[in-house]
């Protein structure tokens, strides 16, 4: 028996989105495992570098690759942001969590180093403040999320407080006389188990990527 038209256009959709969510998903965890990393290598030379022709003496060279993988990842994670994002409407999605983890993995960089800095004794107070800086600005919005109790919906898929008017559902396929109703993007533990094996898989890509560049 034939499909319907709408039916098939339908699950093609699904299909490209759920390719959609993991690819977007893993490319902004590269990226954001790319700058992490990238960050630390400028940092483990006094935090400052030049490289490429300048009309001045380069007294400190960037590390190997270090200019192109931080504009990479910075210009990628928007794109990647952006196409997870479109793609995971109307199911458990994960987007809130791409500014804390920016900024706090960050933060913890400068924590790192302001505290244990890599050349001289002491600390480091300017880089102590921007990881303070950086803290705030990623851990507010992460104790906004759970003090709403969006970690509660994202599991149980129960609306609440602030954040029911932002997650719009997707329309179902029409019915047919000959197919049944389809679940838009399959279920729930299996949508968050994709996206967590994209956080996995992009994490690993990203620091084959700065190991492969800085190596």
């Amino acid at each position: 028996m034939a499909i319907p038209t709408a039916t098939r256009t339908f699950m093609g959709l699904r299909r490209a989105r759920l390719v959609g969510i993991f690819i977007g998903l893993a490319g902004l965890c590269a990226a954001l495992t790319i700058l992490f990393w990238s960050m630390r290598a400028v940092m483990e030379i006094g935090g400052s570098c030049a490289s490429g022709n300048v009309p001045y003496e380069i007294t400190r060279p960037c590390p190997k690759g270090t200019g192109f993988l931080m504009t990479g990842s910075i210009f990628g994670g928007i794109f990647m942001f952006g196409l997870y994002a479109v793609s995971a409407v109307g199911g458990p999605s994960l987007w809130p969590l791409a500014w804390p983890a920016l900024f706090l993995s960050l933060g913890w960089n400068f924590f790192e180093y302001g505290v244990d800095p890599p050349f001289g004794s002491g600390v480091a107070p300017g880089w102590l403040i921007c990881g303070v800086l950086f803290a705030l600005m990623g851990g507010a919005p992460l104790l906004i999320l759970i003090r709403s109790g969006w970690f509660a919906r994202l599991f149980t898929g129960r609306e609440m407080g602030i954040w029911r008017s932002w997650l719009p559902r997707l329309p179902k396929p029409p019915p047919t006389d000959s197919t049944p109703p389809v679940m838009v993007g399959g279920s729930r533990g299996a949508l968050l188990l994709l996206q967590g094996g994209a956080i996995v898989f992009g994490v690993w890509t990203g620091w084959r990527i700065f190991d492969w560049a800085n190596g």
